[in-house]
């Protein structure tokens, strides 16, 4: 059986990008014998050891070469290509090399579909705004994962999206089901059957699933990372530009203050303020 799952990072940030991510494994064993005791939700790996221990917790599960970096992840996992034309403060990040370990032996692949800014604008001007934006990329890479395994049935689970509780319609709108039946409709999860290309698909949207579920916290871990990696090239270009200017990592408030102190440097960027600030 197919396993997959998704999370994302920087859903409510008003800079740098959205990142969604999602892991697929193989096995018909439970799927909680997919844990790695080194992979663990994001924020419990970033508290205890900052992007290092993200770092470490993911390099196995990454098929490019070592070192880390920035362009090298994009080139290996990101299911768009490299979206970074258009935004010229995301040049290339690279890591120290973390120790060689091995995968889960079931892994199969992992995805990354990074949202820049010029993309979230213009996805959340669509009916639902920047919610529907977020259902709408997690289930394409949903939807790619599952195009590359064919066949086969499937348990998804992705990480509830804010406060959402259903789902039919997307699913019906991304994944193009035959048959669907909705389950279970709570303010702790939603559980959802469909057919997909004839084969049965179990998808789930759980609460803090990327604490309960291994694939959904691989795929945080993977996502929190390449933010950080992208957030990193952003502070680097604008600290290069203004003396003096302290780091953000994009969240409501300090990223107002950031946006203030490189004011002047925003209307010389292709698009200017709306190209750089994401809508809320």
């Amino acid at each position: 059986m197919l396993h997959i799952g998704t999370d994302e990072a920087g859903y409510g940030p008003l800079l740098g990008p959205l990142v969604i991510a999602a892991s697929a494994f193989r096995t018909d064993a439970p799927r909680a014998s997919l844990a790695d005791p080194a992979v663990k939700d994001s924020k419990v790996l970033h508290a205890r050891g900052g992007r290092n221990a993200l770092a470490r917790a993911l390099a196995p599960y990454v098929d490019a070469p070592r070192p880390l970096s920035l362009s090298r992840l994009l080139a290996g996992c990101a299911i768009g290509g490299d979206p970074r034309a258009g935004h010229p403060w995301y040049g290339d990040v690279t890591d120290a090399a973390p120790p060689d370990r091995s995968p889960h032996p079931s892994f199969l692949r992992l995805y990354l579909n990074p949202v820049c800014e010029r993309q979230f604008n213009e996805g959340c001007g669509g009916p639902g705004g920047k919610a529907s934006l977020l259902t709408r990329e997690t289930l394409r890479l949903v939807r790619r994962a599952l195009e590359d395994h064919p066949g086969e049935p499937a348990e998804v689970v992705c990480d509830r999206h804010g406060g959402r509780k259903r789902y039919a319609v997307p699913l019906m709108e991304s994944l193009l089901p035959a048959t669907i039946v909705a389950e279970r409709e709570t303010p702790d999860r939603s559980d959802y059957r469909i057919v997909v290309g004839g084969r049965p698909v179990r998808i789930s949207f759980l609460v803090r699933a990327d604490g309960a579920d291994p694939p959904a916290a691989l795929a945080s871990v993977a996502a929190k990372y390449l933010r950080e990696l992208f957030m990193q090239a952003l502070n680097e270009y604008f600290a290069e530009r203004v003396r003096g200017l302290r780091p953000t990592a994009g969240y409501y408030e300090d990223g107002r203050r950031f946006v203030a102190e490189v004011e002047s440097l925003l209307d010389t960027l292709d698009g200017g303020r709306r190209a750089f600030v994401r809508e809320r």
